[in-house]
């Protein structure tokens, strides 16, 4: 006579195998959260009414910003997109591999094999990974985000503006199914909408069994906008505002299919942009006939704009969001950099970072769950092409331009956060240190040509 092993009256011992294995399972699936990252194009530091925009109203973001973390002094590594996207996906300056500035279609470089992404990151511990929305970082067959860690691929391969009669080029656009066209010439008016059914397919496609990496990298609000004719003229912030918006809302929808799959409690949601706003857009930009000069976002306090490193073009929104893991309605006011995004995950994988390489981030697991206040923050470049400034503590040194048209600015961030007083010639000594530094710079590979020479710049 078989033996129960006081198991319950009818339960056979596999029965209780099975669902211990599935409990295993279960458990360690929770060890390993599911994370999305949505990365907006273009959008300024008080786009979004929990960052400070009086007209534009986000309550999806703001709700997730209330329950999570909004960080307030979070600056990207760069102010333009390409390089922007490869230091976030890397963790690394994008100078080190040759991408100091944004590419087009066909061109020679991207992000080369054999850096190492996010995505590859993750998928040593087991995760399915996807990318939806914008890659720019190369076409070739090399650098497509099939070869870079995702396992698949939605969207398209630069900005939707690549296209005449912004940019003259013979390329046609195309959203991409992995590396076979998908959609070809799609309306602006449809991208945002396109990518939130997409991302929304994608989750409600997961198991909880494996952890997911969600890649949501959306075009707008970069020019030209376009809305759906239902979003038109709904907000007080015009075109933009529209935009911002509806970006908005899809976000809450992509957020809702995560709830409607019980996975709300294990999934980590960031949001961020890759630079702040372009307002000083080139002509080309006002060839279609519609785009305004004030279709674009705003930097609230902060001096500056996309493709410069005064703050405006490098400080953007930050929310963070990990139910039971951070606690919600903090504002972290210390500088962290989109650098820190690939090492603070690769801590919270127990996942130890590669020793072939150098990291330019650092983990700031213990300023997201609150168990330090502040950090020390290494050295945080603003990189333009080459490393123009540097922040360390509340100084910043800029240097830009080069012989006599050179310029050394020095800025107090505690007590002038708007860069207004240059701070060069009352304290030489905090020049002299700063100056070293951004010297010092570690992340630039040799043989870069750079449109700017570096050196000591006159006082302004």
């Amino acid at each position: 006579m078989a033996r129960n092993y006081g198991l319950p009256c009818g339960m056979k011992f596999s029965t209780l195998l099975v669902a211990g294995l599935l409990m295993a399972g279960a458990v360690r699936s929770q060890t390993r959260p599911n994370i999305i990252l949505v990365f907006a194009d273009d959008m300024g530091y008080s786009d979004l009414s929990c960052f400070g925009s009086p007209l534009i109203k986000t309550p999806f973001l703001d709700r997730m910003a209330n329950r999570g973390i909004k960080a307030t002094n979070f600056l990207v590594a760069s102010p333009t997109c390409s390089p922007s996207r490869a230091s976030l996906l890397t963790g690394r300056y994008a100078t080190r591999f040759n991408l100091p500035v944004p590419i087009g279609p066909g061109a020679p470089n991207g992000l080369p094999n054999e850096e190492f992404t996010l995505a590859e990151l993750l998928k040593q511990r087991g995760y399915h990974t996807a990318l939806v929305g914008k890659w720019h970082l190369g076409d070739k067959p090399e650098y497509h985000p099939n070869a870079q860690g995702f396992d698949q691929f939605f969207g398209t391969l630069y900005s939707h503006d690549y296209r005449p009669p912004y940019v003259k080029t013979d390329t046609v656009a195309r959203i991409w199914r992995n590396r076979v066209p998908a959609v070809i010439r799609p309306e602006d008016s449809t991208l945002t909408e396109t990518y939130a059914q997409e991302a929304i397919k994608y989750i409600n496609s997961q198991s909880k069994q494996q952890p997911f990496f969600l890649y949501l990298a959306e075009n707008m609000p970069h020019l030209p906008l376009a809305v759906p004719a239902k979003w038109r003229g709904r907000s007080a912030g015009g075109l933009y505002g529209d935009v911002v918006e509806q970006l908005d809302e899809s976000l809450r929808r992509v957020w809702a299919a995560v709830e409607a799959k019980g996975m709300a409690n294990n999934t980590i949601f960031i949001f961020t942009s890759d630079n702040g706003p372009w307002i000083g857009f080139p002509d080309r930009m006002l060839g279609d006939g519609y785009t305004k000069p004030w279709d674009v976002g705003t930097t609230g306090i902060f001096k500056g704009q996309k493709a410069n490193t005064y703050e405006g073009g490098h400080r953007v929104p930050f929310i963070f969001y990990w139910q039971g893991q951070v606690t919600g309605g903090r504002t972290i006011t210390s500088p962290v950099s989109s650098l820190d995004v690939f090492p603070s995950i690769a801590e919270w994988m127990k996942l130890p970072l590669r020793t072939d390489r150098e990291y330019d981030g650092q983990s700031v697991v213990d300023l997201l769950t609150g168990k330090k206040a502040a950090i020390e923050h290494r050295p945080i470049y603003y990189v333009h092409n080459q490393a123009q400034a540097v922040r360390v503590g509340k100084w910043k040194l800029r240097v830009t331009g080069a012989g006599n048209n050179s310029v050394t600015e020095l800025f107090d961030m505690e007590n002038d956060p708007g860069e207004h007083h240059n701070l060069a010639l009352t304290q030489p000594d905090e020049l002299e240190r700063l100056q070293k530094i951004l010297d010092a710079f570690p992340g630039m590979k040799p043989g870069i040509q750079s449109t700017e020479q570096p050196g000591k710049g006159r006082l302004q």
